[in-house]
């Protein structure tokens, strides 16, 4: 009689998650999940903070947070929607990364970029470069392609 378990032991610590690898996606949850907070949030009440901001115009350095929402307030509400959309989409690239899916990898780079040449080419006529963003999003990307080769094709589960 052959042993079936050592062929689920040896094929599930061949898939196993790393821990770093776990840590990337949960800060990817947070940072993408923040964003789409925001992108979703900040444009709908951008005119209400612009109010409540110049009836406080009296305090010391308002007049940057001021110039920030004005610019807020005048970008069309439909670019930062599809931005959210681009958050959401790194989210579900995090989720099947968790679960080990080459196709996560794909998700999440397509949407990084797309939110990077959104936020500069777009929306870039009212906001500055975002450097810092873009060394993040680099670095992201760089370290979940060290796992790549671990990843396994969505349909793997299937075939097997």
């Amino acid at each position: 009689m052959e042993n079936h378990n050592e062929y689920y032991e040896d094929h599930f610590e061949e898939n196993k998650r790393p821990g770093f690898l776990t840590f990337l996606c949960i800060l990817t949850f947070i940072g993408s999940g923040y964003w789409l907070l925001f992108n979703l949030l900040v444009p709908v009440y951008a005119p209400v903070m612009l109010e409540m901001l110049h009836g406080a115009s009296n305090f010391p350095n308002i007049s940057n947070s001021i110039k920030i929402f004005e610019q807020i307030a005048v970008t069309p509400i439909w670019q930062f929607y599809l931005l959210a959309f681009f958050c959401a989409t790194s989210i579900l690239g995090a989720i099947y990364m968790l679960k080990m899916k080459k196709v996560g990898f794909h998700i999440y780079v397509i949407s990084q970029l797309a939110q990077m040449c959104i936020g500069q080419f777009i929306i870039g006529e009212n906001f500055k470069p975002n450097f810092s963003g873009l060394l993040f999003t680099l670095i992201f990307i760089g370290l979940y392609s060290i796992y790549y080769k671990k990843f396994t094709t969505l349909n793997a589960e299937n075939n097997e």
